[in-house]
C-alpha cells in the first residue's frame, strides 16, 4: 500500500531531496498511466515476431526459394509498401523488410499518442495542475514524463530484439533493429511533445501530429520509388530504420540519428514548455471566433460530430493499403506461380490453385476485415473515452438514457464499417485495374464484405468490455481481434490442431470470392455479437460511470 506523504513533512526536507521527491512521484504517476499499454504491446511485439520468424522459415526452407524474394521485391509498388530489401536470404533480413515498416507504424503511432495523453491530455483535464502542487517546475515535469517514455520505448525495443536473438537471427543484428524501433518510436514521441507545447487541445495535437506522421511515411515511400530518390530517406524517421541494415553491413550514421534527433526535439520541447503557461499553448485562436452549433441536438449526432475526424483518418489509411495491394496483385500472382513454398502456403490457406486471383483478393479482404475490425474496438474506445472524460454525466442528466447513448456509438460504429469496407473495395479494385489484374469490383466488393460478421463480433466484444471492464475496453478487444488473426494466418501453415483454429472466427470465413459466401458461420458470428452487445448494455446500466 502506498504511503502518502504529508505536506509539512515533504517540506522539512533539503530543497534537493524535496525535488528528487517530486521527480519520484511523478515518474511513478507516469509509469502507472502508461504501464498496462506497454505491457500489452510488447507481448504483441514479441509473439508476431516468433510467428514470422517460424513462418518464413518453413515457407523459405532453402537458399533457393529465399532468393526468389529478390524478384519479388524488384516491382516499385513492393518497395514502396515495404522498402528495399536487405539481406532477405536470412531470417533476420526478412524479418525487416517484410514485418519492419508494420512494427514501426505500430510503435510510432503508439508513441506519438501516449506522448500526446501525457502532455497534452493530462493538462486539458485539469489533472496537471494538481501535479504542479508539488514542489516540481512544469518544465521538470515535461522531462521526467519524456525520460518515463524513453523507458518504456526501450521496453519495446527490447520485446523486439530478445525474440529476434532467442531464435537465432543473430544478437547484434537483433540488438540493432530494437535500437532502431525504439528510436522511431522515440522520435515520434518527441514529435508529439513538441506540438503539444504549440496547440492547446489534445483532440488537435493528435490531428497535427497523425499529419506528420502521415507525410513522413510518404517521404519514405517516396524515397523508395526509385533509385535516384533515395537520399529522402534521411529526413524521415521510417529510413533511417531503412538505412540501418542491422543484419549485414549495419549503418553507423543511421543509428545515431534515429538516437540523435528525439533527444533534440525533447530539448526543444522543454525550452517550449518554459515560455507558456500551463493549460496555454503558443499557437492560440481567438476568443471570439463564431460558436459551432451543429451537431449538438442529440448524443449520436454529436459522437459523430467528435469522431468523425478520425474516421477520416481511418478512411484514407484502409483505402490507401487496399490500393497498393490491389495494385500488386499482379506482381504477387507472378511471384507465387512458380515458388513452392508459396505454393504450400496457399494449400494451406485453402486458395484454389485455379483461381490464384480472386484466392489473393480474398485472402486481401481478409487482411482489411482486420483493419476494420480494429477500427470497430477503437470506435466502441471513444465511447469510454467519453465517459473518462466526464462528459457523459453532463449528457445522463438530461432525458437521455443510458441505452439510447450507447446504442447511438453502436449505430455508428456498424455504419463506419460498412463505408470503410466499401472504400477498401472501391481502391482495391482501382489499384488492380491499374495493372490489368483481372479482377472486377464484384470480387473486391465482395471480398471486403464477407470479413463484416468478424468486424460485428470484436465490436460486440468492445461492447461487453465497456460494460464489465471499461478500462480494458480497447486493450482486450484488440488483443483479442488480432490474436484470432494471427491464429488464422500462422495455424495452417504451421500445422496447429483444429481445436486451436477453430477459437479464431477468421477461420470459418470462406475465401470469398474464390469461395461462396458461408452464411451459416456469418449468422452465428452476428447472433454471437448481438449477444455480447446485449451483455454489454446490461452491465453497462447496471453499474456506476468510471474516470479515466
Amino acid at each position: 500500500m502506498t504511503r502518502t506523504v504529508p505536506v509539512r513533512e515533504v517540506t522539512a526536507y533539503p530543497r534537493r531531496e524535496r525535488r528528487h521527491w517530486a521527480d519520484a512521484q511523478v515518474a511513478r504517476l507516469t509509469a502507472r498511466l502508461i504501464r498496462r499499454g506497454v505491457s500489452w504491446l510488447a507481448l504483441a511485439l514479441a509473439g508476431y515476431l516468433v510467428i514470422e520468424v517460424l513462418t518464413y522459415e518453413r515457407t523459405y526452407p532453402d537458399m533457393a526459394s529465399r532468393m526468389k524474394l529478390v524478384t519479388l521485391s524488384d516491382d516499385p509498388a513492393m518497395r514502396m509498401l515495404q522498402g528495399v530489401p536487405h539481406a532477405v536470404e536470412t531470417s533476420g533480413g526478412f524479418v525487416v523488410w517484410d514485418a519492419g515498416w508494420i512494427l514501426a507504424a505500430i510503435v510510432g503511432i503508439w508513441a506519438m499518442l501516449v506522448a500526446g495523453r501525457l502532455l497534452r491530455g493530462e493538462e486539458e483535464s485539469g489533472r496537471a495542475e494538481l501535479v504542479l502542487v508539488a514542489p516540481v517546475r512544469p518544465a521538470r515535469v515535461v522531462l521526467v514524463q519524456l525520460a518515463v517514455l524513453a523507458g518504456a520505448v526501450a521496453v519495446l525495443g527490447a520485446a523486439v530484439a530478445v525474440p529476434l536473438a532467442v531464435l537465432g537471427t543473430g544478437v547484434a543484428g537483433s540488438v540493432l533493429f530494437g535500437l532502431g524501433l525504439a528510436g522511431l518510436a522515440a522520435t515520434f514521441a518527441a514529435v508529439a511533445a513538441v506540438i503539444a507545447q504549440l496547440l492547446q487541445v489534445r483532440r488537435r495535437v493528435t490531428a497535427a501530429s497523425s499529419a506528420v506522421f502521415g507525410v513522413l511515411f510518404l517521404l519514405r515511400m517516396a524515397a523508395d520509388s526509385a533509385g535516384s530518390r533515395g537520399w529522402l530517406r534521411w529526413f524521415t524517421p521510417f529510413g533511417w530504420l531503412e538505412e540501418l541494415h542491422p543484419y549485414r553491413d549495419p549503418s553507423r550514421p543511421a543509428l545515431a540519428v534515429s538516437l540523435t534527433v528525439p533527444v533534440v526535439l525533447g530539448g526543444v520541447a522543454l525550452a517550449l514548455r518554459t515560455r507558456r503557461d500551463t493549460g496555454g499553448a503558443l499557437i492560440t485562436e481567438a476568443d471570439h471566433a463564431r460558436a459551432r452549433l451543429r451537431l449538438l441536438g442529440g448524443p449520436v449526432a454529436f459522437a459523430w460530430r467528435g469522431t468523425r475526424g478520425m474516421l477520416a483518418g481511418w478512411l484514407l489509411g484502409i483505402a490507401g493499403y487496399a490500393f497498393v495491394m490491389g495494385a500488386l496483385t499482379a506482381t504477387v500472382l507472378d511471384f507465387a506461380a512458380d515458388n513452392p513454398g508459396y505454393q504450400r502456403l496457399r494449400e494451406s490457406l485453402g486458395w484454389d490453385a485455379a483461381d490464384l486471383a480472386r484466392g489473393f483478393v480474398g485472402f486481401m479482404g481478409t487482411l482489411m476485415g482486420l483493419l476494420i475490425a480494429l477500427y470497430t474496438c477503437w470506435r466502441i474506445g471513444a465511447a469510454r473515452a467519453e465517459e473518462a472524460a466526464g462528459r457523459l454525466d453532463h449528457v445522463l442528466v438530461r432525458p437521455v438514457t443510458r441505452r439510447r447513448w450507447l446504442g447511438g456509438h453502436v449505430l455508428l460504429t456498424l455504419a463506419s464499417a460498412v463505408l470503410l469496407a466499401l472504400a477498401s473495395a472501391v481502391a482495391m479494385w482501382a489499384g488492380a485495374a491499374m495493372t490489368d489484374a483481372g479482377i472486377g469490383p464484384a470480387d473486391t466488393l465482395a471480398a471486403n464484405l464477407n470479413p463484416l460478421p468478424v468486424a460485428a463480433l470484436a465490436m460486440g466484444l468492445a461492447v461487453l468490455l465497456f460494460g464489465g471492464a471499461p478500462r480494458l475496453t480497447v486493450p482486450a478487444s484488440v488483443a483479442a481481434t488480432v490474436t484470432c488473426y494471427l491464429i488464422e494466418m500462422i495455424g495452417p501453415a504451421l500445422n496447429w490442431p483444429d481445436p486451436i483454429l477453430n477459437l479464431s472466427p477468421f477461420h470459418h470465413l470462406a475465401n470469398v470470392p474464390a469461395e461462396p459466401f458461408a452464411a451459416p458461420a456469418a449468422a452465428v458470428m452476428v447472433l454471437v455479437a448481438v449477444l455480447l452487445g446485449i451483455g454489454g448494455f446490461v452491465l453497462f446500466e447496471r453499474r456506476d460511470l468510471t474516470g479515466d
